[in-house]
């Protein structure tokens, strides 16, 4: 029976190795006309010191990906609060009416229980767009950022106009020790894919 508990700790451990370098959840993108449909949803959790996301969800081409950070305060100093709109504050044209303050404080509740009075808002250029409805393009996301930060991708034409943005569903929120939900897929698929390995070896004996 003891040998039996340690051969079943021993292969939660080693499923628990191969499910920690998983990445976070994709990031899509939805045309800014869409967002009728697409809009709908809370921003997705991941753990504090993600540095990984995949981009999908447009056919656009010729185009370049951004990703929006958006970082919550306690106070009213950030550059991005009430009355503001987000892509004006990033510079960012045509604006849009999403994500308004009042959603963007209304994820932050929802994710960490934190009740934001701004955000610092700012983004940074990942490069030129080369993912599709399927294929996804690699995002390194920054480490190190503060717990409640919000990540929002979208993309600019050769313009620099305003094409795609993700939606609330499909932004990214970091919490704090949150299991990503791909990490607990490959754990729970990895104990049962071990678990029968080691009944068999069990049967036999």
């Amino acid at each position: 029976m003891i040998r039996k508990s340690l051969v079943v700790l021993a292969l939660a451990f080693v499923a628990f190795c191969f499910s920690a370098p998983a990445m976070a959840d994709n990031i899509h993108l939805c045309d800014i006309n869409q967002f009728t449909t697409c809009n709908a949803g809370n921003a997705i959790q991941v753990q504090s010191g993600t540095t990984q996301a995949w981009a999908f969800g447009t056919t656009n081409t010729s185009e370049t990906l951004y990703i929006a950070v958006l970082t919550p305060n306690a106070g009213t100093g950030g550059n991005f609060t009430s009355g503001s709109n987000l892509w004006a504050v990033l510079g960012i044209s045509p604006t849009q009416v999403f994500p308004n303050f009042a959603s963007t404080v209304s994820q932050e509740q929802l994710a960490t229980g934190m009740t934001a009075g701004s955000f610092n808002a700012s983004y940074f250029q990942v490069g030129a767009w080369t993912g599709s409805v399927t294929l996804g393009q690699s995002v390194a996301l920054p480490g190190g950022v503060p717990v409640g930060t919000i990540f929002i991708a979208f993309l600019t034409d050769s313009n620099g106009n305003l094409v795609a943005v993700s939606p609330w569903s499909s932004s990214l929120i970091t919490v704090s020790n949150v299991p990503e939900p791909s990490s607990l897929m490959l754990l729970s698929t990895g104990l049962l894919a071990l678990g029968g390995f080691a009944r068999k070896r069990f049967l036999k004996n």
